[in-house]
């Protein structure tokens, strides 16, 4: 009786893999414990190995996800494009399960619309719902913007976005569309983390944020380059100089000044 109870102790206090194989069997091929003994064990340990296939399960059809969001953004997957599970599955090298789960992630982030008997297709946007998204995310960048701003000098904070600044310069200097606007979304995620809001972060790095994002590309910066990076430059520095109103100020300014000729 005294060998069970002080088995269920340890039980509690390790993690019953590690206690199985480096505790538990080798006492119950010592002692007589009673027969349903390791039928509770081996439960507990099928069940973990369940549970940990379906974390590896979650896992891959998040890779997954991403990827295809990725194909978007790298432009081999383009607005309404279809696209098949087996098609996708060799690409990737796994089969058409997770794949299928995958584009009903993307199905409700609204990235990709499910049409019966055709599979999935890569959703287009109207020029107004790109333009409700902005009004939208703007919102959630000002959060970043004002909060980003008080904790500028904590850390690396200034040298990480200084870098992502560059990026965006450099993608400015070739006049690619699709990586300056990508450059600017990730400018933003290095913002959100900076400001320390989980939320922002959580809701701005989402799948359909990164897809909508890149549909911007066909509308801004359209023909208006220079205004476009002096305006983000503004941005960039009056957030370095810690001036918070300044810099929340030029953001809405600027989105402002985008939404009118988006709107046209």
């Amino acid at each position: 009786m005294f060998v069970v109870c002080s088995a269920v102790v340890a039980m509690k206090i390790l993690r019953v893999d590690n206690f199985v194989c480096n505790f538990v069997r080798p006492f119950n091929r010592q002692l007589l414990w009673p027969s349903h003994t390791p039928l509770v064990i081996d439960a507990a340990m099928t069940k973990q190995t369940d549970l940990q296939k379906n974390a590896d399960a979650a896992s891959l059809v998040d890779s997954l996800v991403e990827a295809i969001v990725d194909g978007v953004m790298d432009h081999r997957y383009a607005p309404g494009q279809r696209l098949v599970a087996t098609d996708l599955a060799e690409e990737f090298g796994v089969s058409r399960a997770p794949v299928r789960e995958a584009l009903h992630v993307l199905a409700g982030e609204g990235v990709v619309e499910l049409v019966a008997n055709r599979g999935a297709r890569i959703r287009k946007l109207s020029r107004k719902e790109r333009v409700d998204f902005l009004e939208f995310t703007e919102a959630l960048c000002m959060l970043g913007v004002r909060q980003g701003v008080t904790r500028i000098d904590e850390g690396d904070n200034r040298k990480r976005l200084d870098e992502h600044f560059s990026v965006i310069e450099e993608a400015w200097s070739r006049r690619h569309a699709a990586d300056f606007v990508d450059a600017l979304y990730r400018y933003h995620i290095a913002l959100n983390r900076i400001s320390g809001n989980g939320f922002v972060k959580f809701f701005y790095e989402r799948p359909y944020i990164r897809f909508y994002t890149i549909m911007l590309a066909d509308l801004a910066p359209g023909e208006n380059w220079e205004q476009y990076i002096s305006n983000y430059r503004e941005i960039h520095q009056t957030i370095l100089d810690g001036d918070q109103a300044a810099a929340m100020e030029c953001f809405s300014s600027h989105i402002s000044w985008v939404l009118s000729f988006m709107k046209r």
